[in-house]
């Protein structure tokens, strides 16, 4: 499966002292709680729980279906885009618009949930 979308939303969210760390890559507002039961557009969310050991995980929608699971073998991260290999052989990338900061915040998000898995160009 190769999914490839623009995702005008990106997020970065952390919870107890960054144990748990979560970026998303969507489509549509992800406050948007009804639109979840209805999804017809793609999303992607990258998540690891440092309490446990392991690795990051992953989930996508494609706009049919949700699938998940299964750990992230590369990463690139450019300036407007990340292109990402999941362990099952299934391929995403993603194209989006951040500022300086926002990119920033982005990186500094999956450098340590990736490690050397993620390399950036």
């Amino acid at each position: 499966m190769k999914l490839s979308f623009h995702a005008p939303y990106v997020k970065c969210t952390d919870a107890m002292d960054g144990e748990i760390v979560w970026v998303s890559f969507d489509t549509i507002l992800a406050d948007n709680e009804t639109a979840e039961d209805n999804r017809k557009t793609p999303y992607v969310g990258i998540s690891r729980n440092f309490e446990f050991p392991g690795p990051a995980g992953i989930d996508w929608h494609d706009g049919n279906d949700c699938e998940g699971g299964g750990a992230i073998k590369s990463a690139v991260l450019e300036g407007n885009r990340i292109f990402i290999i999941v362990e099952s052989g299934n391929t995403i990338e993603i194209t989006f618009r951040l500022n300086h900061g926002q990119f920033k915040e982005l990186k500094e998000s999956l450098q340590p949930m990736l490690g050397n898995r993620l390399k950036e160009q």
